[in-house]
């Protein structure tokens, strides 16, 4: 199988999924002691929705596309929000960028948390560890 997440990023599921590890993430953080995630199937950690492949399958329309232009959204979304913005701060009115679980995990991860992110693919574990490189809370695994 050569699954790529570049193809389903930001769908339906995938917001689900991110918004439940951010209500997760959220709870981690309100203890003082320090927390560590394990997230096994990577990818590259964020997705260009200009992209050719990204709009060949076109899924995150119906995913964070609606969630983002939506109005009155539930105060839930709130933090998932706040990050997915963040990375579309160039042009603030469109997403050019979905955040994937690993730099989700990022924003959420304190002075003393780690995170572990492995890749199977090895493009999508190169481009994975560049995008984490220098960073002493992450540790990137092929």
């Amino acid at each position: 199988m050569n699954y790529h997440h570049i193809f389903h990023s930001g769908n339906f599921a995938d917001v689900f999924k991110h918004f439940i590890l951010c209500l997760c993430l959220e709870k981690l953080r309100e203890k003082e002691n320090p927390f560590f995630v394990i997230d096994t199937h990577s990818g590259i950690g964020k997705y260009d929705l200009t992209s050719e492949l990204a709009n060949k399958t076109g899924e995150y329309k119906d995913g964070i596309l609606k969630l983002f232009q939506a109005k009155n959204v539930d105060p839930l979304f709130d933090s998932y929000l706040k990050i997915v913005k963040k990375f579309n701060q160039t042009n603030p009115d469109q997403i050019e960028t979905y955040p994937g679980s690993p730099q989700i995990i990022k924003q959420f991860l304190r002075e003393n948390d780690k995170g572990i992110f492995a890749e199977l693919h090895p493009q999508d574990f190169l481009l994975l560890k560049k995008n984490f490189a220098g960073n002493y809370k992450v540790k990137t695994l092929n």
